[in-house]
């Protein structure tokens, strides 16, 4: 049965996606088969996975709504790398999620049949705590934190882990944060060491080993639609999000 991590900040522009991609990349080179989810109306992981002309016909927003099953709409833009494709689609149907009893349950229902396929499912949800990212916790054994090194970006945590802890109690039992991954380090700067630090100290062992570093590299592979592993496998973001593979592994659950 396939390990689901939700990748989710409610903060754009911290490397979600770009997580998302490369560690399900990561994980796949040792291996496993790995399924992609974009959650994102935005599509960025659909683009950057090179598979946005899979919008034209039925995505995940489809699932959802219950119009098509996952079976019919996943993609396979590598070996051993699956897709579920984001599209608008998601973003119209968010408001109707929100009204329906069932409506936090409708990701962890879609993926239900395809969990046996799959050694992890790795989900990327857009930069808001709503209905959207709701589903993907409910779905999720863990939740990964992205989180720019930046002091502006350590408010949002306190929102963030108060809407996993509301999951926790009302969708979910078992979610669990299963690390946060410092992102967009840059360089020696002193402001990310002294961020970097304060995460440390605050949240000690859920924070993980690996940082990421602010790169060129990363947009690159982006604009051609491929993972920093396939554009760069030597590359310090390569390196990082393979590192980053290994400390999930053995982070997992061993029940």
């Amino acid at each position: 049965m396939a390990r689901v991590i939700a990748v989710a900040n409610q903060k754009g522009g911290v490397g979600k996606s770009t997580t998302t991609q490369n560690l399900g990349f990561a994980l796949a080179e040792t291996g496993m088969r790995v399924l992609l989810v974009d959650l994102d109306p935005q599509a960025a992981l659909t683009v950057m996975c090179g598979a946005a002309g899979e919008e034209a016909g039925p995505g995940l927003g489809e699932c959802l709504e219950g119009s098509a099953a996952a079976e019919e709409v996943l993609c396979r833009p590598r070996p051993r790398v699956w897709l579920l494709s984001g599209s608008a689609r998601l973003g119209e149907l968010e408001p109707h999620l929100a009204v329906q009893s069932s409506g936090g349950l409708r990701l962890r229902d879609a993926l239900q049949p395809l969990r046996h396929r799959f050694d992890a499912v790795v989900v990327d949800c857009p930069p808001t705590l709503g209905m959207l990212t709701v589903n993907a916790l409910a779905a999720a054994a863990e939740v990964l934190v992205p989180l720019q090194l930046d002091f502006l970006a350590l408010g949002g945590m306190r929102a963030l882990l108060g809407t996993v802890e509301s999951v926790r109690s009302n969708l979910n039992p078992d979610l669990r944060v299963g690390g946060i991954l410092g992102t967009m380090q840059r360089g020696r700067a002193v402001h990310s060491e002294q961020v970097l630090s304060r995460v440390r100290e605050r949240f000690g062992d859920l924070v993980f080993d690996t940082v990421v570093r602010s790169s060129v590299r990363f947009p690159e592979a982006s604009a051609g639609g491929v993972s920093i592993l396939e554009y760069d496998g030597r590359s310090p973001g390569a390196l990082a999000y393979r590192q980053l593979a290994e400390e999930v592994l053995r982070r997992a659950p061993t029940n």
